[in-house]
């Protein structure tokens, strides 16, 4: 919330790209970075040349080779063309959408070829091999078929198993998506793809409903430092009738000590006097 408190404060409409997508979705990327590299090289490669190869290139002389090319790239018409480009500015979502409309023409089928018969059908397979076999008992006819009808159910049954691979992996990506634990959302039901756009009115609610999660928090410890102190005062009342319980029967045995060594004392003065 830093972040976007200062982007508020400093005038800064921010957009949050969704993951992996800044090639497609960020200006520099789309139409910048590109001729900017191009134009970086071109620089170099010109330097190169006009030093003859005699001097190569320092850390210093990285500002100045590296801004000719910024200079020469990031213009004004490129940088509002970025912009649009992406559908930012005017706001138009159709180029970046555009972009993954794949318009696939059909595929024309042709009969006559071989390749339009499928890998699985062997009856087409095994017709083609006896129209194009003339002796159809010798042995070596009977070997291909033998063959093309074992390649084909070696195929078949491939690709029922990678099929089934397949399936078992998309359901371990499925039970591994379930397990990530998600980033709550700054405001109630803001639930997206990655994509955000933190506007002035969604910075407003942000802060109030932050503000409203503070207000609680605090509630909550009040409550719990409420509850705490009664069970604060029990435990040192117990702790006190417990100290109290010990001082009692060190006590209590300190004149059972006195009690037993007087008996002793009096027993041996009995016997001292019947001795005599």
């Amino acid at each position: 919330m830093d972040f976007i408190n200062y982007c508020d404060q400093n005038r800064i409409l921010l957009a949050i790209l969704p993951p992996h997508s800044t090639y497609t979705l960020q200006p520099l990327d789309v139409v910048l970075f590109k001729p900017l590299s191009t134009a970086y090289s071109k620089v170099l490669s010109t330097f190169l040349y006009t030093t003859q190869g005699l001097s190569s290139i320092k850390i210093g002389d990285f500002y100045h080779t590296f801004w000719k090319a910024w200079v020469a790239t990031f213009t004004k018409p490129a940088i509002l063309k970025s912009f649009e480009a992406t559908g930012i500015v005017p706001l138009n979502p159709y180029p970046v959408v555009d972009r993954f409309t794949s318009n696939t023409p059909e595929a024309e089928s042709d009969t006559s070829l071989p390749s339009a018969l499928t890998e699985d059908d062997w009856v087409k397979i095994a017709a083609l091999v006896r129209s194009a076999v003339k002796d159809k008992d010798s042995d070596e006819s009977k070997k291909l078929s033998q063959t093309l009808h074992r390649i084909t159910v070696e195929n078949d049954l491939l690709h029922h198993e990678n099929q089934g691979l397949r399936d078992a992996l998309q359901a371990k990506e499925k039970r591994k998506k379930k397990r990530k634990k998600k980033g709550k959302p700054l405001l109630p039901g803001d639930y997206h793809g990655g994509a955000v756009f933190w506007s002035p009115y969604r910075v407003k609610r942000a802060r109030e409903e932050l503000r409203l999660k503070e207000r609680n928090k605090r509630q909550q410890e009040l409550q719990k430092a409420e509850m705490a102190e009664p069970r604060h005062a029990n435990k040192l009342y117990k702790e006190k009738i417990a100290q109290e319980k010990r001082e009692a029967r060190a006590a209590a045995k300190v004149v059972r000590e006195k009690e037993r060594a007087e008996a002793a004392k009096q027993k041996a003065e009995l016997a001292a006097e019947k001795q005599r």
